[in-house]
């Protein structure tokens, strides 16, 4: 019986591994997307996106298999209690990732040059760079380094903050200077959809941290 159960674990820990590589799938699409203006890898990070979706109906339905009939407890608990928090942020990364990858595509049909591409492309490569540490994290068992990637969060919040302070700023100048509002609109919603995508990644952590050592993070103000 408890053969079986480490087998169905190591099975929902490869399916999480899976769902994750989609995951990066979306991100890598969105993120070409991004830097080159590309409509057609919209549909590559739909694409992914969708196959995130399947990935998390079948990964819940092997959780609610393993909760009902082997009643874990302890590590196992935690590990099924985590996986169920984890596919949830990692179906909302891919939605985002679409996001990005839309809005886009959508700037490429408004007048004028895009807007803050600098910012907007470093910041992508940071909450890139955040999810690749989460799932690292989990795939390696590291909770301190899980740890760590905590005080990643306010740092999101802060890249995003300051590229809407310059976005107003644009706003503000004489108006044959301004950028058009709908591109103003379209940089908006990206830079909102990667601080979601780095914060989920944030969230990512904290259950690899709460896998490994049975404390949760979520509402610690233990930041170092």
């Amino acid at each position: 019986m408890r053969d079986r159960f480490n087998e169905q674990l190591e099975q929902l820990n490869v399916e999480l591994i899976k769902m994750g590589a989609l995951c990066e799938e979306a991100i890598s699409a969105a993120t070409k997307a991004l830097l080159e203006g590309d409509a057609a890898l919209r549909e590559t990070a739909a694409a992914a996106e969708r196959e995130i979706d399947q990935k998390e109906r079948d990964i819940e339905s092997l959780c609610m298999k393993l909760l009902l009939q082997q009643q874990p407890v302890a590590r196992d608990l935690r590990t099924i209690s985590a996986a169920l928090k984890m596919i949830s942020d990692l179906e909302r990364i891919g939605d985002e990732a679409v996001t990005v990858a839309e809005q886009t595509v959508l700037m490429e049909d408004v007048p004028g040059r895009r807007i803050l591409t600098d910012e907007v492309c470093g910041m992508m490569q940071r909450a890139r760079e955040a999810f690749m540490r989460a799932m690292d994290c989990f795939r390696e068992g590291n909770g301190q380094e899980a740890l760590a990637l905590r005080n990643c969060e306010d740092e999101a919040l802060q890249n995003e903050m300051r590229i809407v302070q310059r976005l107003l700023e644009l706003l503000r100048q004489e108006e044959d200077k301004r950028p058009d509002p709908q591109l103003v609109m379209h940089t908006l919603l990206v830079v909102r959809a990667l601080t979601r995508i780095w914060r989920r990644s944030v969230n990512l952590a904290e259950q690899v941290y709460f896998m490994q050592h049975g404390q949760s993070l979520k509402h610690s103000a233990d930041k170092k």
